[in-house]
């Protein structure tokens, strides 16, 4: 065909005729198809031909402009192209191609792209149907459906009039129905080969009658949430940038020498961004707009939260109204989940925090945040260890909560009842695994009100370990309740979580945050004169001190605590300061000093019924014997502690009995024994993850080796049992294995290896206050 030809067949299909209008409609697929066919010939005709001047072109061409900015996403983008393509296709479809190509099921027809507003899904999109337009020939269509923009989305309707009327349907043409649009739609687009780029979705139901019905073209959705009940497409959630390709975007944009030149500046400002291209874009521009700024100003202006957004704004472009625009479209119940999530500055939290916060069934709870997910409002992480869903905000859009929080979002009095409820939850699991670990515990019932989920039915209560595995996932989130719990006045119940934590940070040598939450309570406690509860602070302070091997810290804050529990007649709690004062003395090898503390702790458990506190002391005394040589005691006084742990299921102090058994043998000779004891004590241990005891083991069970004579295996079990503790951050028990192991080197004759380790343990003692010259503490 001529383009002459063409040129009279594309006028009348556009005629105004009532009959050209009626043949239109009934055989809609040939004026399509003539319509862009005679529109491609006439673009491609290379022959000339006097009608040929006289023609305008009327292709569909109206994807935007591709920005200059784009970055990263290569993998991905080609990724997506190939699957496009499909296995064995060309990479440029011909004509000849068409029928041969039109059945080819190995090609991707749909490509949907979701992700959070401002992650760049239409400058993917755009790039993608730029570079697939040749294989499209057909035509190349764009519609923002506005499902994300802040406006009212279009409906399908009017989206497929307009899509027809492209198409060369006569606007009188086109059916009222929605049903019979999407027909025409279809029978129009059945053998042609076009790119559809549909922007801003809002769900499935906007999209599907948009669809094509033939798999010669490609649909490329963008929308928040993943359109998973869309058929015949693959889904890609687009994520932020990684770190380089943010600066290279900040580069691209602000300019790259003044990037270059600030290079710890530049990457604080894509930090504060949360790596949101978005974010980024609008700082280059602002960087862009102001050549005279230095990034490290700006830098320091992104770093405050309270006007980390307002800073993030240039123009149209505002990464608030990109998150407004995901808020508002929530329901009432999702935007106060959305809200109270807020109040604790958790890097991570799962369903359970949320559903005490709104004092709701889990059933609420777990659809409100699949909800706030799905629309880019929450981040789903995956499952904890507990199968628990576990989200989190972008940094972003979690100071746009906490902007919703201080604003006039939640009253105070709603805030705070939230507050104390997600607390209350916290103690009650704390409380529950402290019990778990510590069976036999003395701890009364707490003044601060405790909050557990109702039981809904539907399944068996947890079993015991699941509670620990519990805290161990909610671990994060527990600790910066007891930090939101000071800030808002709750001292008392800051105080009593952080006590409570103290068994689980125990298990795991946590002593870093052991420190960070007793201290700030410490301070809390004393501000508003609750002496008890301070003397609690220093009891567990001086207990981590003791084990840290600053001993000198550790005996005042025992003393100080002990002198509070005694005027106030806190008798569970001096046996506690008493017992942990005299096994403090042992270490410093004043035993004693250690035997009068360890006799009046003694003295009180019993007195008083303190089953726990007396397992623990009978074993501190067998210890102390069998310094002393005293093997036959020790043995008897482990016996009595085991009984009194075995009475009271406290296993976790069994393990620890049963070790010192081991020691007891291994100082006896009998090696089988006492592997045997360690290897008991290694499994109790294990059950409670309890990290130091089983280092302490590995310690002892190369000391066994050793004295056997199995000097392979004896430094096998040391660098074991040293590369635990440092991994623990336990300096004092490193400084002993390094001793241990120099004097092993010692008797294999390698005098620099042993003068090594002799240097680096009394490096390391030194750097501990009040831990006095010893030949070697027993392993």
């Amino acid at each position: 065909m001529s383009a002459a030809a063409c040129a009279a067949v594309l006028n009348a299909v556009h005629s105004p005729q009532p009959w050209v209008i009626g043949v239109g409609a009934a055989v809609g697929t040939l004026g399509s198809a003539l319509s862009l066919r005679a529109t491609t010939m006439l673009q491609t005709d290379e022959t000339g031909g006097g009608g040929f001047d006289h023609v305008v072109p009327t292709a569909i061409r109206q994807l935007p402009s591709v920005t200059d900015y784009f970055t990263g996403r290569t993998d991905l983008f080609d990724h997506i192209r190939d699957l496009v393509l499909g296995p064995g296709l060309p990479r440029r479809w011909g004509r000849r191609a068409r029928l041969r190509s039109a059945g080819q099921s190995g090609r991707l027809r749909v490509v949907m792209l979701s992700g959070r507003g401002g992650v760049g899904k239409t400058a993917l999109a755009v790039r993608l149907g730029h570079a697939l337009s040749t294989d499209f020939p057909d035509g190349q269509m764009y519609v923002d459906l506005r499902g994300a923009s802040g406006s009212t989305p279009r409906a399908p309707a009017d989206v497929l009039a307009m899509l027809l009327r492209d198409l060369g349907v006569d606007p009188g043409a086109i059916p009222e129905d929605l049903d019979d649009r999407t027909r025409l739609f279809r029978s129009r687009t059945a053998d042609l080969r076009l790119l559809i780029v549909l922007d801003n979705a809002r769900d499935e139901a906007q999209v599907e009658p948009l669809l094509p019905g033939a798999s010669t073209s490609l649909v490329i959705v963008t929308s928040r949430p993943r359109l998973s009940g869309l058929d015949g497409g693959t889904s890609f959630e687009l994520g932020v940038l990684e770190h380089d390709q943010a600066v290279e975007l900040l580069g691209k944009i602000a300019g790259f020498p003044r990037v270059t030149a600030e290079p710890e500046a530049a990457s604080q400002i894509v930090r504060s961004c949360g790596l949101l291209p978005l974010a980024v874009r609008i700082a280059g521009a602002r960087l862009a707009a102001r050549p005279g700024w230095s990034l490290e100003n700006f830098a320091r202006r992104l770093d405050s939260q309270h006007r980390r957004l307002g800073e993030l704004r240039a123009g149209r472009l505002d990464v608030r109204t990109s998150i407004t625009v995901g808020y508002d479209a929530q329901p009432a119940f999702n935007q106060r989940a959305f809200m109270v999530l807020a109040l604790f500055n958790a890097p991570t939290f799962s369903v359970l925090p949320l559903q005490a916060a709104m004092d709701c069934t889990r059933a609420q709870a777990e659809q409100s945040m699949d909800e706030l997910a799905e629309a880019q409002m929450l981040e789903w992480l995956g499952h904890d260890a507990v199968g628990e869903s576990v989200y989190r905000y972008h940094d972003l859009v979690r100071d746009y909560a906490v902007e919703l929080l201080t604003g006039e979002g939640l009253g105070e009095e709603e805030r705070q009842a939230a507050l104390g409820r997600v607390v209350g939850y916290c103690l009650h699991l704390a409380e529950r695994v402290e019990r778990l670990v510590t069976p036999g515990s003395h701890r009364q019932s707490g003044a601060a009100p405790r909050w557990s989920a109702p039981h809904e039915g539907g399944g068996p209560d947890t079993e015991p370990l699941d509670d620990l595995q519990q805290l161990a996932a909610e671990y994060e989130f527990l600790l910066c309740a007891v930090r939101e719990a000071l800030e808002a006045g709750m001292t008392t119940a800051a105080s009593e979580l952080a006590s409570l934590l103290v068994a689980y940070q125990d298990t795991r040598a946590l002593w870093s945050d052991w420190e960070q939450t007793q201290y700030p309570v410490l301070e809390a406690c004393r501000a508003d004169g609750d002496e008890i509860e301070a003397a609690v602070c220093l009891r567990d302070l001086a207990v981590l001190r003791r084990l840290q091997g600053r001993l000198s810290e550790a005996e005042r804050f025992g003393l100080d605590a002990l002198a509070i529990f005694d005027r106030f007649g806190k008798l569970a709690d001096t046996a506690d300061c008493l017992s942990n004062l005299g096994w403090l003395y042992r270490v410093r090898g004043e035993h004693d000093l250690a035997r009068v503390y360890l006799e009046r702790a003694l003295t009180v458990a019993e007195d008083y019924g303190i089953q726990r506190t007396r397992g623990w002391v009978l074993q501190m005394r067998a210890d102390l014997e069998i310094d002393v040589g005293a093997l036959d005691l020790a043995l008897a006084l482990l016996h009595q502690s085991r009984e009194t742990f075995e009475a009271i299921g406290e296993r976790r102090g069994l393990g620890w009995t049963l070790r010192i058994t081991g020691d007891v043998y291994r100082e006896q000779e009998r090696y089988n024994q006492a592997l045997a004891q360690y290897e008991a004590a290694a499994d109790l241990m294990r059950t409670f993850d309890d990290r130091r005891g089983i280092a302490r083991i590995l310690d002892a069970i190369g000391a066994l080796h050793q004295r056997m004579g199995q000097t392979d295996d004896a430094l096998t079990y040391y660098e074991d049992s040293l590369a635990a503790f440092r991994q623990l951050g336990d300096r004092q028990w490193q400084a002993y294995t390094l001793g241990a192991l120099a004097n092993l080197h010692a008797t294999a004759g390698d005098a620099a290896k042993a003068d090594s380790c002799r240097t680096e343990a009394a490096a390391l003692l030194a750097g501990l206050s009040g831990v006095q010259a010893q030949p070697a503490r027993r392993l």
